[in-house]
């Protein structure tokens, strides 16, 4: 099984553009995450990794943000208003929970405030936009579920579907958005 570091370096390669090292570290601390995280947090992990990277936030940032033109990661803003980081990729090949490709949700909890992906579903922007009027076209959908993560939920001693579920069976804390031209 390949390292983290060499998985990061070959979908780098993969996309044909230059292969830097500050592109693959960012993208290895997106492999190795289990949830979605802030541009401070990429950063903490840079500093704290074996490496201890040192990149300026203007030169992270816009790592981050060609690995989301690249098609490597996706950025998400969460209730905060504040962009979070998630790399796309083969399960298998990354070793993460994370599952992209079909449009998917994300959940923030609430408690400790990170960000996870949810799992992809394919029927994710149907269900949506036949919820939207009559006449409306959405492009894309934008799904947002706040709540307690399973780690917080066990520390509180409940279950994280204990709290906020409606007669409808949806949490309260469920944000949609139809975003066009995403």
């Amino acid at each position: 099984m390949a390292s983290i570091l060499e998985q990061a370096r070959e979908r780098v390669r993969a996309t044909g553009a230059r292969v830097t090292g500050a592109r693959v570290k960012v993208l290895a601390v997106l492999l190795q995450a289990d949830e979605a995280l802030m541009h401070t947090e990429v950063q903490r992990r840079l500093e704290q990794g074996d490496a201890h990277e040192l990149l300026d936030r203007v030169t992270l940032y816009r790592v981050l943000e060609w690995l989301v033109e690249a098609g490597l990661a996706h950025r998400v803003s969460g209730p905060d208003r504040v962009w979070r980081f998630s790399a796309h990729g083969d399960d298998a090949a990354a070793g993460t929970g994370h599952a992209h490709g079909a449009q998917h949700g994300h959940f923030k909890c609430r408690r400790c405030d990170r960000m996870f992906c949810m799992k992809p579903s394919s029927r994710l922007a149907g269900t949506v936009r036949g919820m939207l009027p009559d006449g409306f076209d959405g492009d894309a959908v934008e799904l947002t579920v706040v709540g307690r993560c399973a780690e917080c939920a066990a520390a509180e001693g409940g279950s994280p579907h204990e709290h906020g579920a409606t007669s409808d069976g949806v949490g309260e804390g469920v944000a949609l958005a139809v975003i066009p031209g995403r």
